[in-house]
């Protein structure tokens, strides 16, 4: 059986380095990138910092605080 909270930990990890890895991108000056057609705006990192940095805290906060 699947423990949910072992999940969203891992999860969580994902979000969050996808967090990372859009902040790096959007620090470093480099948009726009275009990969395999598609085209990374300033604005989609901006989204693609924010939005998976919520979410994993959501998750964490499920995974290690709820109880």
């Amino acid at each position: 059986m699947v423990n949910l909270k072992e999940l969203a930990k891992f999860f969580s990890g994902i979000t969050a380095w996808e967090s990372i890895a859009h902040l790096f991108f959007l620090l470093s000056g480099s948009p726009p990138i275009t990969i395999i057609g598609i085209t990374l705006t300033p604005t989609i990192n901006i989204i693609q910092v924010i939005v998976p940095a919520i979410v994993s805290v959501i998750l964490a906060y499920y995974a290690w605080l709820r109880k």
